[in-house]
């Protein structure tokens, strides 16, 4: 299983391959938690699961209000 945002991969099985200190996994599914979020932080994140034809399911963060 990998997470993915845009072209950058940020999980593959339950290693975290991005340096961002603010994103994790969490639980047995490894669920992505990302906190103290920035409007950059926007946009659809991809959670791939790798069989013969890969099962892809895409989640949109709309960062909603101002940030500090």
């Amino acid at each position: 299983m990998a997470w993915k945002k845009d072209i950058a991969i940020l999980t593959a099985g339950n290693v975290k391959v991005t340096p961002d200190v603010r994103l994790r996994l969490v639980g047995q599914n490894y669920d992505l938690e990302l906190k103290d979020l920035v409007m950059m932080d926007a946009g659809e994140y991809v959670c791939q699961v790798a069989t013969l034809l890969p099962i892809e399911i895409t989640h949109t963060l709309e960062i909603l209000g101002k940030s500090n």
